[in-house]
């Protein structure tokens, strides 16, 4: 894994250095930059080393026939047998890399060869004779890819950062984007928090010659009707692909473990690991104080974690923490790039520096299980909980559920909101921490649009338009998985791993296993109130009935404890009337309401104070520069 940054017209050397400098974290091994003056062309590239830790595998890298030159960033897993078929084609290799089997097969297939591969990747290939950019990003989105067109100029890098340097660059908040992170927390693909910079969507490639930008995609999650086939064979289909990406993804030649919660996901991920090889194995659990878990009434994972630890005899470690939140968190926004406010992103990056620390350069992950195999909490429940009675009962959930902890309140109150809609606007309305009035109240003014017409909303409707075909519950899995999955989950696990050196693997996002996994109907996925039920009757055979069995947990943290304990003067300062009325784009008083009803315990607004604070430490890292 690294980071690539290029420049396509009006490129200079002191421009180039400055964008891969901006992506050094992603990098630590190596680094290189190309200048071809006469093209006005520069190519940038930060290396972690994982395969072929030679100089052999040095990038820019250049085509044996001079022609192309490649800056890429991810895994091939699939590289060995991709070189073995070009070899019998003739082609001859100076390196064991899978950079140069990429570039290979680019040369010898073009965009086809998109069509054969199986990682995760964002690269670009520059073609000295054609003078042409070509550019394309993994299948479900693991690897970012950002670009701007401004004049005759394109640029492009793994992380929106490293396009900052650029002359001319505007940094204009865009109001979709602004609109997205206020409601659901992060943004859908394409758009960014800066109107003129934007991410090449997962599954897509572009092309840039003479000026002129073509988008295209090459790859698609299949659509058609599930067939409908026993039980047995959709189990024993789907453990044996899960084993086998799985068993792809253990391809490294340095240290490889695992982040373990102790939930289904990731605890299928280590006993799949650990099921081909003996090879030592590190794994990771993060835990917070019991205070703090006392408060957010979060579960015991580490509990569980241990359990699969000792079964799988792992080097387990648990990483107890209690951040240091006012220097943490601009820190982590500051990597983020943008004001994504999921605190997971906070765990992930404390447990791969934690792994980095004890030897350990890549972490597999169960990223992509909740999307694909229907594991949210709002997939599985039945329609008599969309009763007044029950929506009465949640109604001052925060109060009668205090002495348990507030996430699972939180959760509820969203629910009842929007349990009474239509099946799409409770889906969308469940992940939305505002509703209409609530938005309209937020908003100043100038700056207000109805919540409907949101770019958020749009996308969702329009990913649903796409798959009318679909069963209701495969048609979620598909939106999730075209905008929650790499506009926020894959997204903060890359730059969260990248910060700390090292590289995210996540198995259940191989697009074999997804592929399949829509070919399952949506009875085998929520079976009653068993949701993930495919996945834990493949698992059935290697994991403990008490970790496949668990109460549902979301990898989160201990917002409310955090708010109320460790970041209270910040909120004040950042949040203040004065503050917000300068910044212009939200109601002071309104604010200040959300703030002085939670520290009243009236409603439990943890969650939108923290997106709120986040908001506002993006703005001064990365419009007032007076932070990071």
């Amino acid at each position: 894994m690294c980071g690539i940054a290029g420049i396509v017209g009006r490129a200079d050397q002191a421009l180039i250095n400055a964008m891969t400098e901006a992506l050094a974290h992603r990098g630590p091994d190596d680094s290189g930059t190309l200048m071809l003056e006469h093209d006005q062309v520069a190519l940038g590239h930060r290396r972690l080393s994982i395969i072929d830790r030679s100089p052999a595998g040095h990038q820019p890298m250049t085509s044996a026939s001079g022609r192309f030159t490649l800056v890429y960033n991810g895994e091939l897993y699939n590289y060995r047998e991709l070189r073995q078929e070009l070899e019998q084609s003739g082609h001859a290799f100076r390196s064991r890399s899978d950079t140069e089997v990429l570039l290979t097969a680019y040369e010898a297939w073009g965009s086809a060869c998109l069509q054969r591969f199986t990682g995760m990747f964002a690269f670009a290939i520059w073609d000295h004779r054609e003078k042409k950019l070509f550019a394309a990003r993994d299948q479900l989105g693991v690897k970012p890819f950002y670009y701007t067109l401004t004049g005759q100029r394109l640029a492009f890098a793994s992380e929106l950062k490293a396009l900052l340097p650029l002359p001319g660059l505007q940094r204009e908040v865009d109001l979709d984007a602004l609109h997205s992170i206020l409601l659901f927390l992060w943004i859908p693909d394409p758009k960014t928090i800066f109107r003129n910079i934007f991410k090449l969507a997962a599954g897509h490639f572009l092309e840039y010659c003479d000026g002129r930008l073509k988008i295209d995609r090459y790859w698609e999650i299949p659509t058609a009707h599930p067939d409908s086939r026993p039980e047995s064979y959709y189990v024993e289909g789907l453990r044996e692909r899960l084993q086998q990406a799985v068993q792809r993804q253990m391809v490294s030649e340095v240290p490889v473990g695992a982040f373990l919660s102790g939930g289904l996901d990731s605890s299928a991920i280590v006993a799949l690991a650990r099921s081909r090889s003996n090879a030592d194995f590190s794994t990771y659990t993060i835990k917070f104080s019991a205070q703090d878990s006392r408060m957010e009434a979060m579960p015991d994972d580490a509990r569980y974690a241990r359990i699969i630890a000792r079964q799988f005899e792992t080097d387990h470690h648990e990483i107890e923490i209690a951040p240091n939140l006012v220097e943490l968190l601009p820190k982590i926004l500051w990597h983020l790039d943008e004001p994504i406010a999921d605190p997971a992103a906070i765990n992930t990056y404390l447990i791969a520096q934690a792994a980095k620390a004890s030897g350990t350069t890549v972490l597999l992950n169960g990223m992509g299980g909740d999307e694909i195999f229907a594991g949210y909490r709002n997939r599985r429940i039945p329609q008599w909980l969309r009763s007044a009675t029950v929506e009465g009962l949640v109604r001052y959930a925060p109060v009668a559920f205090a002495q348990r902890g507030w996430r699972l309140a939180r959760w509820a109150k969203r629910f009842v909101k929007s349990a009474s809609f239509d099946p799409i606007n409770s889906f969308i309305g469940i992940y939305s921490y505002y509703d209409d009035e609530e938005f309209r109240e937020l908003l100043a003014p100038a700056f207000h649009v109805p919540r409907e017409d949101t770019y958020a909303l749009r996308r969702h409707f329009d990913y649903f338009a796409q798959v009318p075909e679909l069963e209701y519950l495969n048609q979620m899995c598909f939106v999730d998985s075209k905008l929650f999955l790499p506009g926020l989950n894959l997204m903060y696990s890359d730059k969260a791993t990248m910060a700390a050196g090292v590289e995210g693997r996540p198995p259940l996002v191989d697009h074999q296993v997804v592929e399949f996994a829509f070919s399952i109907p949506a009875k085998y996925k929520i079976h009653g109130w068993q949701a993930k039920y495919i996945l834990k009757k493949a698992m059935a055979p290697l994991l403990p009935p008490e970790v496949i069995y668990r109460p549902k947990a979301a990898f989160g943290a201990p917002l409310r404890a955090w708010v109320k304990h460790g970041l209270g003067r910040l909120i004040d300062d950042l949040l203040s009337e004065e503050r917000i009325r300068r910044r212009g784009y939200l109601n002071p008083a309104y604010v200040r309401q959300i703030i002085a009803e939670d520290r009243a315990g009236r409603q439990d607004n943890a969650h939108r104070i923290w997106a709120l604070l986040t908001l506002e430490l993006w703005f001064e890292i990365f419009v007032d520069g007076v932070r990071g």
